[in-house]
C-alpha cells in the first residue's frame, strides 16, 4: 500500500510519521531554555523588524525569506508542543 503524503506547514509533502518527527525535533530544540531564547532572538531580527520606505526589493525579499523560515520553525515547535500533550 502506498503511504499517504500530507502537505505540511512548509508546503512540502511528508508522511505523517516524518511530519510528526520534524515537529517533535523542533519542539525539542526550540520549546524551552536556550532554544526558546534563541527563537525569540531570531523573531526580533526578522518578524519584528520594520524596514523603512525606499528599502530595496532585494533586501525586502531576503527579509521575507528569513521571516518565512522563522515562522516555519515556530509553527513546527507549536505543533510539536501539541503532539507531546
Amino acid at each position: 500500500m502506498k503511504e499517504k503524503i500530507n502537505v505540511s506547514v512548509d508546503g512540502r509533502g511528508y508522511s505523517k510519521e516524518v511530519d510528526k518527527d520534524l515537529n517533535s525535533k523542533a519542539y525539542g530544540l526550540f520549546g524551552s531554555g536556550i532554544g526558546k531564547d534563541f527563537i525569540h532572538y531570531l523573531d526580533s531580527l526578522t518578524t519584528n523588524n520594520v524596514y523603512p520606505a525606499g528599502t530595496g526589493i532585494e533586501t525586502l525579499a531576503h527579509a521575507e525569506g528569513a521571516r518565512w523560515i522563522v515562522a516555519i520553525m515556530k509553527a513546527r515547535c507549536e505543533m510539536g508542543r501539541k503532539q507531546s500533550e
